[in-house]
This record gives structure tokens, sequence and C-alpha cells, in this order.
């Protein structure tokens, strides 16, 4: 289970198998499944070419948290009552957090080829 607490959850309650937004609060269920970064291939197996999760840190790869929040936030954008421009300033504010060198690079690239229709949207 992983918790993250965000000024863009306020008033958002939101709940289904695999996450819960409740209190500025996202709970996301163990057993969650999801890619990390986004694109990359690993051609044989061999080696992963495409968008890195970074280096180890605490054993997990730099980005975990955050590509496992987007990742969640934008798998259910059909039903979540957030926006795009949400979605992606809590994942911009987490790799802030991290201190990602890569950070605005990355935030610009999930705004503008990462999914565009969002629920908050409409």
């Amino acid at each position: 289970m992983y918790r993250y607490s965000h000024p863009e959850f306020e008033g958002v309650i939101f709940k289904n198998d695999w996450l819960m937004i409740k209190d500025t609060t996202l709970t996301i269920n163990a057993g969650y499944a999801w890619d990390g970064a986004t694109p990359k291939w690993q051609p044989f197996g061999l080696f992963t070419v495409g968008t890195p999760d970074g280096a180890l840190r605490f054993n997990l790869p730099w980005t975990y948290q955050a590509t496992l929040v987007h990742d969640a936030l934008t798998q259910f954008r059909d039903t979540l009552p957030l926006s795009k421009r949400q979605v992606t300033q809590i994942f911009d504010d987490q790799l802030y957090e991290l201190k990602w060198p890569l950070r605005k690079l990355y935030v610009w690239a999930v705004d503008r080829f990462g999914p565009q229709d969002f629920a908050g949207d409409r």
C-alpha cells in the first residue's frame, strides 16, 4: 500500500478496487501494477531502451512513487474527478520533491504526449 497527500486532492472523494482518495490523501492498494516511466522497450530482454526510471535510491528506482501515482491517476482518468492539469501538477510536484534532474523534460513529455482526456476536464 502506498499513500500520498497533495493539495490537488482537496475535496476529491473516489474509491475503486485499486485506489482511494479521501481527505487530500491518495491510497494505492498493494498489488497494483504499473510499468514505471514510459515509453521503453527491452530488445531481446537484454537491455532497456527508452525513458529511464533513474538510479536506485533506497532500493527503488528514483521515479518509482511519481510514476506509480501518475499511472494510477491516468489509468482511472475516465472516472476520477481530476483534470489533466491537476494530474500533471501532482506529477511535477512529486518529481520536484524527489529532486529528479530531468523533471522539466518528463513533465513536458507527460503533458504533451500523455493521455489528454480526463473526466475532470469535461
